[in-house]
């Protein structure tokens, strides 16, 4: 693909060279006249978007937070407020899911994306749906708690049920999309294999203790190892997201990381924390905090994470300035099919600079 000594290119081109002398060129894609138009177009269609997923969240909140059963502790005014907060939560949080797998689809590329970050979540929310399922549907669990918390009954409601399960679901389609659309080379780290692998065995084993050998140990029980669930995804949700802000450090871009989850993740967030609070408030009771560590954790460390990702995408990599980056490097051949050779040193050089 190389041209003749002291050939010139009105375009863009890359150069790459590897360690056994082995190179070429390749020229990268023109700028296209109508991108400024067709990025117009897209914030027209992104606002409208969030303008539906905003209406979603409100019609979802009063719709399920009136209609359905009230915490019978709650006084009746203050019961149909929680009972908004809580369904409010629960649609910033589901649907704080699908801007990241609308923007996979759109692009047809997952560049950008961690793959440590989807595999961290699906294993967080595979405790977590257990976690909430049980506690929600066993009444030897519910009876359990209420003896170790003095007769209060769990804070696990209906809307953490239903937001467990879709969390999973949509955290599967997420990595199915990993698999079927451009990666660029992204690949989930071995420090992610050894971590899940860990989890996994040690929370088998102490569930199978749990179940055979209960008598064995006071710590071994049902209830105990549902307690080890919800401080494993409180773990995860903790350095979850450090693969997603390193890799957007890596690249100093955060295209392909969709902020508009991120924004309803934080609004979730501070509707979680508010709801949890506030019961605890009215009912002069704090086991509702203490009681479920995971729901109070997830609202408070989400937000932290939440404002590094905002600070990355306004203010440190305006996705403005990146936006065409990745285009151009789609339109290039991958460099495993460029040469053989595992080490490659690649150079983007200036539209004026010498191709060969």
């Amino acid at each position: 693909m190389a041209g003749d000594a002291g050939q010139t290119t009105d375009n863009p081109a890359l150069v790459w060279v590897s360690e056994r002398g082995l190179g070429g060129v390749v020229c990268l894609p023109q700028p296209d006249p109508l991108t400024p138009r067709r990025e117009q177009k897209k914030r027209r269609k992104d606002r409208r978007l969030f303008i539906f997923g905003l209406l979603s969240i409100v019609g979802i909140a009063l719709a399920l937070g009136l209609g359905l059963p009230h915490n019978p502790q709650l006084p009746p005014v203050y019961a149909s407020i929680s009972g908004v907060m809580g369904w409010a939560y629960f649609a910033c949080w589901s649907i704080s899911f699908w801007p990241q797998i609308y923007e996979n689809w759109r692009r047809k590329s997952v560049m950008g994306f961690s793959f440590d970050f989807g595999i961290y979540n699906l294993l967080g929310f595979g405790c977590y749906a257990i976690f909430n399922c049980t506690f929600y549907f066993n009444e030897r669990v519910q009876q359990a708690y209420e003896e170790l918390h003095g007769g209060k009954p769990s804070s696990v409601a209906l809307n953490d049920v239903v937001f467990a399960i879709h969390a999973l679901t949509a955290t599967l389609l997420a990595l199915v999309q990993c698999v079927i659309y451009e990666r660029g080379g992204q690949r989930v780290s071995e420090i992610c294999k050894l971590v899940v692998a860990i989890v996994v065995l040690g929370a088998v084993v102490y569930g199978l203790f749990s179940a055979f050998h209960s008598t064995l140990c006071s710590c071994f029980t049902l209830l105990s190892w549902l307690y080890l669930l919800s401080y494993v995804k409180l773990a995860i949700t903790v350095f979850k997201y450090m693969p997603q802000v390193h890799l957007n450090y890596s690249r100093k871009s955060t295209v392909g990381w969709s902020i508009t989850s991120i924004l309803l993740d934080s609004s979730g967030g501070l509707l979680s924390l508010g709801q949890v609070f506030g019961d605890a408030y009215v009912l002069k009771d704090w086991s509702a905090v203490t009681g479920n560590p995971v729901k109070f954790g997830l609202g408070l460390v989400s937000l932290v994470f939440d404002a590094i990702f905002m600070v990355q995408h306004y203010i440190l990599y305006p996705e403005e300035e990146h936006e065409h980056e990745e285009a151009h490097l789609k339109a290039i051949p991958s460099t495993a099919s460029l040469s053989a050779d595992s080490d490659l040193k690649v150079k983007l050089l200036a539209s004026h600079d010498s191709a060969v």
